[in-house]
């Protein structure tokens, strides 16, 4: 009771809105970042592999609609190279997230010239391609969420890669001699307030901050022990991209910022933290203090994240997606933050909730044996979804049929486990005639980020010290759990 009324508390992100006494959570796990509810959701439909039709690697490419009625009949799809046309007797559900990785629309509709996602790498904004290819109506496409240190920041990866979320409370980059400098060198936030997914309170109002393109963390040398100090760090990594320069000239021109402002900028801020009071940010000025006279200086690159945009195709309350003149577009439902209900900020577990709520209201409807029948002279299709009636033209099978099978030869066993965050993870290992183990083969995973490494380095100290128990890497406690659960499954039939 005491946890559930912690979480609730700590996840009431609007309390001065009318009804938030009401907010609730439900929790299929008392783990956090396990994929448990994930987990139970690809487990109903494992269960159903006799009624659904699973096709991975078989990305959507356009809707297909009666040229006559306007009604969507169907999606065409690629699948292993060649397009297929699939026809839905009764509806389609775009469920196809949002537009995180795609630096045009990205630019186009939120004015972000970077963002580093958190999540998925694969949200590309088509399912917003694809409908308003048949005439749909967007909304919300200029509010997204950010999540991590200060206002949303995550600590700078190359493109295409994903940023590693750090939340907690780590006074290094907002207590002492510390604050944010935007593109120029300049402060443009107080370093102590907190965020709400990314956005900051501004004159009555909670908004994402304008997106700088190469924002850095700067410090001094009495910072710089803070930051270097295990027992507090939250992330040690950091201090292997610590950038340090002599002067705080030279180290403006390493991180592209304008030495004159970045040098009026640290004086200004020492003057607020020697009148105790930051009159351009009003920062709290006990977390506030001065920078050293002399050098060295450092920096920490940072990046605003995304968390998820929620922009996309206008639905009612039906989960219609609507045209530009507001009537639905016949046999077409959205679920999910592909056109998510927030419209200017966001309420933690809220993109959650919809999807697994208009995902039911979307289904039913969809699901549902329409009374209207349309004649349509589209080319004929190859296949039939699977809530369809009518005979399949071509048998796509469902890659749940697919039966892995893995050879083991002499001293070589199978281990497996699906306490990861993703999929199943399955290992082979190998051992010498003495029972010890020789080799440890990963042969099923699909973990990502700082989960990809632990799958990655784990096996080697297994091997080495002959043992499924060794320390669990930090911030990949499920994959790491997952992979020694493998190997000891393995090793249990030795």
């Amino acid at each position: 009771a005491a946890l559930r009324k912690a979480i609730i508390d700590n996840t009431v992100e609007y309390p001065e809105f009318e009804g938030s006494e009401h907010h609730d959570i439900l929790s299929v796990s008392l783990g956090f970042f396990d994929g448990a509810l994930w987990k139970m959701l690809r487990q109903n439909v494992v269960d159903r592999s006799d009624k659904i039709d699973v096709w991975f690697s078989s990305p959507a490419r356009h809707l297909i609609q009666d040229p006559a009625t306007k009604t969507v009949i169907g999606v065409q799809i690629e699948r292993d190279h060649v397009l297929r046309n699939i026809k839905a007797n009764n509806g389609v559900v775009m469920a196809t997230g949002g537009f995180e990785n795609n630096p045009e629309m990205l630019e186009d509709y939120l004015g972000a010239s970077k963002l580093v996602p958190l999540g998925t790498l694969y949200n590309k904004g088509d399912g917003i391609k694809m409908a308003t290819e048949v005439g749909a109506s967007l909304w919300h496409m200029n509010n997204y969420e950010s999540l991590g240190m200060l206002h949303g920041l995550a600590f700078t990866v190359p493109t295409g890669k994903r940023g590693k979320l750090i939340l907690g409370d780590w006074k290094a980059i907002y207590d002492g001699s510390v604050f944010l400098a935007g593109d120029d060198g300049t402060r443009y936030y107080p370093e102590d307030m907190t965020n709400r997914h990314g956005h900051v309170y501004s004159h009555g109002y909670w908004k994402v901050p304008q997106n700088n393109h190469h924002p850095h963390i700067i410090f001094d040398k009495k910072q710089y022990e803070k930051f270097a100090d295990k027992e507090t760090s939250i992330y040690p990594q950091a201090q292997d991209m610590i950038i340090e320069a002599n002067t705080l000239e030279e180290l403006a021109k390493k991180i592209g910022a304008v030495p004159e402002k970045l040098q009026e900028q640290v004086a200004e801020f020492n003057f607020f933290a020697t009148e105790g009071k930051d009159y351009a940010f009003h920062r709290n000025p006990e977390t506030m203090q001065a920078f050293d006279a002399e050098g060295p200086y450092y920096a920490l690159s940072v990046s605003q994240t995304v968390l998820n945009t929620q922009g996309g195709p206008r639905r009612n309350a039906r989960a219609e997606i609507l045209s530009n003149d507001g009537t639905p577009i016949p046999h077409l439902y959205g679920a999910g933050e592909l056109g998510g209900i927030s419209a200017g900020r966001y309420q933690a577990g809220e993109n959650i909730a919809e999807c697994l709520i208009f995902g039911k209201i979307a289904g039913l409807n969809a699901a549902r044996v329409k009374e209207e029948v349309f004649e349509h002279t589209a080319e004929e299709p190859d296949a039939v979804s699977s809530a369809s009636q009518t005979e399949k033209k071509v048998n796509l099978g469902s890659d749940l049929d697919v039966k892995e099978t893995y050879m083991v030869g002499a001293n070589q066993y199978l281990g497996r486990s699906n306490a990861g965050v993703g999929n199943e993870v399955v290992v082979r290992i190998t051992v010498d005639d003495d029972k010890k183990l020789k080799d440890i083969e990963i042969l099923k995973q699909s973990e990502t980020g700082i989960g990809a490494q632990a799958i990655e380095s784990m096996p080697k100290e297994m091997i080495s010290k002959n043992t499924y128990e060794v320390d669990s890497i930090s911030g990949a406690s499920a994959t790491s759990r997952a992979l020694k659960e493998a190997v000891k499954d393995a090793m249990n039939k030795i």
